[in-house]
């Protein structure tokens, strides 16, 4: 199938692993020093890698690849972490795919007025990883944005 899917220039590549790292689906690896697409089947085509690469080796294209396998993948990071129960999903290990609510406090808005702070009132963000019987989807308005930095920024809600 043609699809949208990473493509990593070598000769930019400067072996750093920052998208090997930010790779959730264990898609990219280091291969003799530099970013490899190890599997198409595991690249999702979203690109949480592409920011992260500092030369911008990282690029996407349109060609022939195997589709997302989620199921494959979900099952290498299983393996991967040594976690052999089915239900442990791809960002089980993940601390900050907890589900939690975020208490801001009165004092700190009173006591920097020209600071602003963050709206956030609940983590994760990212859509893929919030569970959707969540308590604080009840009766909310969603913004779906494409990265969950956004969220962090302090004004996000004022500007957007």
């Amino acid at each position: 199938m043609i699809r949208k899917i990473i493509q990593i220039d070598e000769e930019k590549c400067n072996g750093c692993g920052a998208c090997a790292e930010a790779c959730h689906e264990g898609a990219i690896g280091m291969v003799n020093g530099k970013a490899k697409l190890l599997r198409d089947d595991y690249c999702d085509g979203l690109g949480d890698c592409l920011p992260t690469c500092p030369t911008g080796a990282i690029s996407f294209v349109e060609r022939e690849a195997a589709a997302y396998d989620e199921k494959a993948v979900q099952e290498n990071m299983r393996k991967k972490n040594g976690m052999n129960s089915p239900s442990v999903g791809v960002h089980a290990d993940c601390p900050g795919s907890r589900m939690q609510r975020i208490q801001h406090s009165q004092e700190s808005a009173l006591s920097a007025p020209m600071q602003a702070e963050s709206q956030l009132t609940q983590w994760p963000c990212q859509i893929k990883l919030v569970p959707v019987g969540a308590p604080y989807f009840e009766g909310a308005k969603l913004l779906i944005a494409a990265d969950c930095s956004a969220y962090a920024y302090a004004r996000m809600h004022e500007d957007f």
